[in-house]
């Protein structure tokens, strides 16, 4: 589980600048998103990662380019077995 944090949308809950969602197998999220800072061969506007809305898994604090991020992401949606979280009120 990672503990980098990640900013989200008061409307949506999704994290900000998601680009695409992927359905886990329980019928979590897992988000696709634009990330700060640059990639590894430092080119701006292709920086993605992803994150596991159901079990918190993610690809980590650096981000990659976007279609090896979205395989990623596509790849954990279809092992991952995670639930939606139930919403918290307080």
């Amino acid at each position: 589980m990672s503990d980098t944090f990640i900013p989200t949308s008061p409307v949506t809950g999704l994290p900000v600048g998601t680009a695409a969602v992927f359905l886990t197998q329980g019928a979590a999220l897992v988000a696709l998103f634009a990330a700060d800072g640059p990639d590894a061969h430092y080119r701006p506007g292709s920086n993605f990662r992803w994150s596991c809305l159901g079990c918190g898994e993610s690809n980590g604090p650096s981000a990659t380019l976007r279609t090896p991020a979205r395989n990623g992401a596509n790849a954990h949606a279809a092992e991952c077995r995670a639930i939606p979280w139930a919403p918290t009120t307080t």
